[in-house]
């Protein structure tokens, strides 16, 4: 199926492009999202009318990823965890309690952006990544400490 972005797709392409894709991947994930509507002659017409709103907008959403990612390199977010021996923690840290702490430290994240290839399962301090746009990505620096 041939599809108009409307928006920056990682490994697929930019806003206004024309792509092949898959059947389902359009319809049950593209469109839905509207990320990308069907290349027709009626949307092409559609899409160059709106496509400096759409600019814009991708503009600003990327103004916002950058300014959140200056903001989370400037924290340090602290979780406590009740250790045993060793310093090897009792379950573990993920990505749900990562972003839950940077909530409460007052910057808006949800979970689904914190790319940790697997749980904490130590005290000590790690470097987490932060995809926040396809262009933006920051580290968080998120230090494990024993619970008293």
């Amino acid at each position: 199926m041939e599809v108009i972005l409307l928006d920056r797709i990682q490994h697929l392409g930019n806003l206004g492009d024309k792509v092949q894709v898959k059947n389902g991947y359009a319809r049950n994930y593209l469109i839905p999202q509207k990320k990308a509507e069907p290349a027709t002659t009626k949307n092409l017409a559609q899409f160059e009318t709106r496509r400096a709103e759409l600019e814009q907008a991708q503009t600003d959403t990327l103004a916002k990823a950058k300014a959140r990612a200056t903001q989370l390199e400037e924290i340090i977010v602290e979780i406590a965890a009740k250790v045993g021996i060793e310093g090897k923690l009792f379950g573990s840290v993920t990505a749900a309690d990562i972003a839950k702490a940077i909530n409460e430290g007052g910057i808006k994240i949800v979970k689904q952006e914190i790319r940790l290839s697997e749980p904490i399962r130590h005290l000590g301090e790690y470097d987490i990544e932060v995809h926040l746009h396809p262009d933006v990505d920051a580290y968080v620096t998120v230090q494990v400490i024993a619970e008293k």
